[in-house]
């Protein structure tokens, strides 16, 4: 019998991976040829845009745009492909040409999503669902997982803040200057989402703290981008007084360490369908997310001069 079963775990992955190369090849023959900085797009001022329509966003899937710290790897996520799980992607500015994107070298097995690169470039942090024991018991959900950089690819992945994450699903890690954690998490009950942290402290990291309010609400508090010292925080809710579904908010740190009001980020950014996925490139200069406005998850872009905007006129209140 376990012959059996082993036999036909073996059979279906390798169909799903025949399904995975087969999407990846015939979906990546007619694209055009993206050259210079930020794929080559026609960088965005006042107004969201679609990012790159059709060499990334699709008709599938995608969200979680993160740049490299010198802008010459663009990696996201892709879910929603038939035949395929939910995968890393990468595009890669080569001699001045982008790669058409394609897994990264360990994803698309396992459904993975959710990725942040350290600012030194050498560790990916991501959620995937792999099998884990707790107490001689075995689940699957979405835990926190680091891969180290090895030249041009990605090491074997390795369970990451065992500390932090719990038996429920655990969503979009983001790791400070100083080595803390953020992350959302469905730990207080199935289709609730709050924003934790878990302070790295000697080497490990301490027991994951739901964060208070004005930052968690009753509502679903989820997808927080942090800047590296910890001063600002853009995230999405689903609390009342938004444009429709979840919108992203920004709060920024006050002298005492507590969280100011939430502002919301507008109508520029924010619309009647759901908003999530922040994050700003590492130059400062733009500011990525995910909305289903179009009807499927596709990644948008604009200027990040209001966002500094709000932030400025923060700091000078606080003065």
């Amino acid at each position: 019998m376990k012959k059996k079963i082993k036999k036909l775990l073996f059979v279906l992955i390798a169909v799903l991976m025949q399904n995975m190369f087969a999407f990846c090849q015939t979906n990546q023959t007619d694209l055009p040829v993206l050259k210079g900085s930020y794929l080559g797009q026609n960088q965005p001022g006042d107004k969201s845009q679609v990012f790159a329509p059709g060499f990334v966003s699709t008709e599938y899937g995608e969200l979680n745009a993160v740049f490299n710290s010198d802008g010459t790897e663009f990696y996201f996520s892709r879910r929603g492909a038939p035949g395929t799980v939910s995968m890393l992607m990468v595009s890669k500015l080569i001699n001045n040409e982008w790669t058409k994107p394609g897994p990264v070298n360990f994803s698309g097995t396992n459904d993975d999503i959710d990725l942040f690169i350290t600012s030194d470039g050498n560790s990916m942090i991501y959620c995937s669902v792999k099998v884990r024991h707790l107490e001689g018991r075995a689940f699957m959900n979405h835990d926190f997982w680091i891969s180290k950089r090895e030249g041009n690819k990605w090491g074997e992945p390795v369970l990451f803040a065992k500390e932090a994450i719990s038996e429920f699903e655990d969503y979009f890690p983001i790791v400070t200057k100083n080595g803390n954690l953020y992350f959302n998490s469905q730990r207080g009950g199935q289709g609730t989402n709050d924003i934790f942290c878990s302070k790295y402290v000697n080497g490990q990291y301490t027991a994951a703290e739901k964060l208070p309010e004005p930052i968690n609400t009753p509502h679903r508090e989820f997808d927080a981008f942090l800047s590296q010292d910890e001063k600002i925080m853009i995230f999405s809710s689903t609390k009342p007084g938004g444009f429709g579904g979840s919108d992203i908010y920004i709060s920024c740190k006050k002298p005492d360490n507590s969280w100011s009001e939430p502002v919301n980020l507008g109508n520029d950014i924010n619309s009647n369908a759901s908003e999530y996925g922040a994050t700003i490139t590492p130059d400062d200069n733009y500011f990525f997310y995910t909305s289903t406005r179009n009807g499927n998850e596709d990644i948008f872009w604009i200027s990040a001069k209001n966002i500094k905007e709000i932030v400025r006129k923060f700091e000078k209140q606080e003065q």
